[in-house]
């Protein structure tokens, strides 16, 4: 993996970041709105119930007050078909402001779960490039070691150290009178140049 790679990566999880964070910022405040239509739908629902009781008990208080029976008694059905149907409104309204609820928890679930996502991906984007810059490093040492290798070699023939010999034409070192070992193990002699 080469420096443009890793950039490019790094770039894409800074801007992968940064979707993760505006999905968040949005999603909190359609968090926000929904708590607060939920809250007013309820304060509706609350008034309405409290309305139609009274409501209820006034008209039925005038009418028993009343002369005529035949009026209350017709009073009191259409009120009993207004209260029925007060009742259901009430009904879908709490429905309504229940589904909104859920609605508001199934938000904050998808959320947590984008959030995590995001970090994941962040994390594994993390591992990928760190690792593509070790590789990278190693690959660098390596070809150093190569070309160091070769110059010591190449100074070596330049010198007379190392040479082609006899009639074999075989390759032979120059060790000095008095030849030393390599560190280690002793097997190796050192070259005299």
């Amino acid at each position: 993996m080469n420096t443009d790679n890793i950039e490019s990566v790094q770039q894409l999880l800074v801007k992968l970041a940064h979707i993760a964070s505006q999905i968040e910022a949005r999603s909190a405040d359609a968090m926000r709105r929904i708590e607060a239509t939920t809250g007013a739908m309820h304060q509706g629902v609350e008034r309405l119930d409290g309305g139609v009781e009274r409501f209820t008990q006034q008209a039925t208080q005038a009418i028993s007050h009343g002369s005529q029976a035949a009026v209350a008694q017709g009073a009191h059905q259409a009120l009993e078909r207004f209260n029925q149907e007060l009742e259901q409104s009430t009904g879908r309204a709490k429905w309504a402001a229940d589904a909104l609820g859920e609605q508001r928890r199934s938000l904050a679930l998808a959320q947590r779960g984008l959030i995590w996502k995001g970090l994941i991906a962040l994390t594994i984007g993390s591992l990928l490039a760190a690792s593509g810059s070790a590789f990278v490093a190693w690959q660098s040492m390596r070809e150093i070691r190569k070309a160091e290798f070769g110059t010591s070699i190449l100074r070596a023939t330049r010198s007379g150290a190392l040479s082609v010999c006899g009639e074999e034409r075989a390759l032979c070192v120059k060790v000095g009178p008095r030849p030393r070992r390599a560190a280690g193990r002793g097997e190796y002699l050192l070259v005299e140049e």
